[in-house]
Protein backbone atom coordinates (compact mmCIF):
# COMPACT_ATOMS: atom_id res chain seq x y z
CA UNK A 1 0.00 0.00 0.00
CA UNK A 2 2.68 2.41 0.74
CA UNK A 3 4.87 1.74 -2.77
CA UNK A 4 1.09 2.67 -4.49
CA UNK A 5 1.28 6.08 -2.40
CA UNK A 6 4.91 6.77 -3.31
CA UNK A 7 4.20 6.25 -6.57
CA UNK A 8 1.08 8.23 -7.05
CA UNK A 9 2.97 10.95 -5.03
CA UNK A 10 5.74 10.77 -7.07
CA UNK A 11 3.45 10.86 -10.59
CA UNK A 12 1.94 13.82 -8.87
CA UNK A 13 5.15 15.92 -8.69
CA UNK A 14 6.19 14.68 -12.03
CA UNK A 15 2.93 16.15 -12.88
CA UNK A 16 2.84 19.44 -11.14
CA UNK A 17 6.54 20.38 -12.70
CA UNK A 18 5.82 19.53 -16.43
CA UNK A 19 2.71 22.29 -15.70
CA UNK A 20 4.94 24.49 -13.84
CA UNK A 21 7.96 24.44 -17.15
CA UNK A 22 5.04 24.67 -20.21
CA UNK A 23 3.78 27.64 -17.60
CA UNK A 24 6.91 28.86 -18.04
CA UNK A 25 6.93 29.56 -22.02
CA UNK A 26 4.37 32.23 -23.17
CA UNK A 27 2.67 31.56 -26.18
CA UNK A 28 2.22 34.66 -28.11
CA UNK A 29 -1.49 36.02 -29.96
CA UNK A 30 -1.05 35.11 -33.36
CA UNK A 31 -2.48 39.23 -33.89
CA UNK A 32 0.30 40.56 -32.01
CA UNK A 33 3.64 42.12 -33.19
CA UNK A 34 7.43 40.91 -32.22
CA UNK A 35 9.38 44.22 -31.82
CA UNK A 36 12.40 43.16 -30.42
CA UNK A 37 13.78 40.16 -28.84
CA UNK A 38 16.76 39.55 -25.68
CA UNK A 39 18.99 37.39 -24.89
CA UNK A 40 20.40 36.74 -21.29
CA UNK A 41 23.79 37.18 -20.67
CA UNK A 42 25.88 36.83 -17.41
CA UNK A 43 29.04 38.88 -16.56
CA UNK A 44 30.95 37.60 -13.92
CA UNK A 45 32.11 39.97 -11.55
CA UNK A 46 35.00 42.68 -11.58
CA UNK A 47 38.20 42.89 -9.22
CA UNK A 48 40.65 45.20 -8.52
CA UNK A 49 43.75 43.44 -8.17
CA UNK A 50 47.12 44.85 -6.75
CA UNK A 51 50.43 42.66 -5.88
CA UNK A 52 52.13 43.25 -3.13
CA UNK A 53 55.57 42.14 -3.13
CA UNK A 54 56.24 39.61 -0.65
CA UNK A 55 59.94 38.79 -0.55
CA UNK A 56 62.41 40.21 -3.23
CA UNK A 57 64.46 38.33 -6.58
CA UNK A 58 67.48 36.76 -5.05
CA UNK A 59 70.61 34.75 -5.78
CA UNK A 60 72.75 32.85 -3.83
CA UNK A 61 75.79 30.28 -4.65
CA UNK A 62 75.03 26.79 -3.81
CA UNK A 63 78.32 24.21 -3.98
CA UNK A 64 76.84 20.73 -4.60
CA UNK A 65 79.28 18.01 -5.58
CA UNK A 66 82.31 19.90 -6.29
CA UNK A 67 80.60 22.35 -8.37
CA UNK A 68 79.43 25.84 -7.75
CA UNK A 69 76.10 26.95 -9.04
CA UNK A 70 74.24 30.14 -9.00
CA UNK A 71 70.86 30.38 -8.31
CA UNK A 72 68.01 32.66 -8.64
CA UNK A 73 65.05 32.23 -6.70
CA UNK A 74 61.94 34.83 -8.28
CA UNK A 75 60.47 37.43 -6.10
CA UNK A 76 57.12 36.76 -4.67
CA UNK A 77 53.83 38.59 -4.27
CA UNK A 78 50.39 37.97 -2.63
CA UNK A 79 47.26 39.65 -4.34
CA UNK A 80 44.95 41.61 -2.81
CA UNK A 81 41.81 41.81 -4.62
CA UNK A 82 39.01 44.26 -3.91
CA UNK A 83 35.22 44.02 -5.89
CA UNK A 84 34.67 46.09 -8.08
CA UNK A 85 31.28 45.18 -9.90
CA UNK A 86 29.32 41.98 -8.76
CA UNK A 87 28.33 39.18 -11.01
CA UNK A 88 25.29 40.43 -12.80
CA UNK A 89 22.85 39.64 -16.06
CA UNK A 90 21.93 41.87 -19.21
CA UNK A 91 19.45 41.51 -21.70
CA UNK A 92 21.52 41.60 -24.85
CA UNK A 93 19.15 42.01 -28.34
CA UNK A 94 19.52 39.48 -30.59
CA UNK A 95 17.92 38.80 -33.78
CA UNK A 96 14.68 37.18 -33.98
CA UNK A 97 13.44 33.68 -35.57
CA UNK A 98 10.73 34.13 -37.89
CA UNK A 99 7.56 32.68 -37.17
CA UNK A 100 5.96 29.61 -38.47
Amino acid sequence: MSKTFLTAVLALMAGTSAAQASQSVAKLDPNARILACYKEVTIPAKYHVTKVLVSKASQHYLRKGGLVYLVEYPAVYRENKRLVEPEHIVMREVGCKKRK
